[in-house]
């Protein structure tokens, strides 16, 4: 189902976070942080390009609906979300071990 425009927007209210300096005074930015590892910068640069990647495809003109191959591109989400629900749970496996430390 393809949802209107208006709807996307009330959708996604909230889940794109403004720049660091608009979030106000003792809301710590999310990214650019001094203590920042390239491993940070992997992980922002992972969840922002598929936050954008699906933001984009919700504000084309013409939907899945218009899509010949249907199944086709559904098998292929499928096989995409079974390798990040992977990745999300060696993520969360890894900040468990560390919020439990040593």
């Amino acid at each position: 189902m393809r949802y209107r425009s208006g709807d996307s927007d009330q959708r996604h209210e909230g889940r794109r976070r403004p720049p660091a300096a608009a979030e106000g005074p003792g809301v710590p930015p999310q990214a650019g942080r001094a203590t920042d590892t390239s491993g940070d910068a992997c992980a922002i640069r992972l969840t922002e390009s598929l936050e954008d990647a699906v933001l984009a495809l919700d504000a084309q003109p013409a939907g899945f609906e218009d899509a010949a191959r249907k199944a086709d591109h559904v098998e292929e989400l499928r096989r995409i979300l079974g390798i990040l629900l992977d990745v999300l749970a060696d993520w969360e496996m890894l900040a468990d071990r560390e919020a439990r430390g040593p």
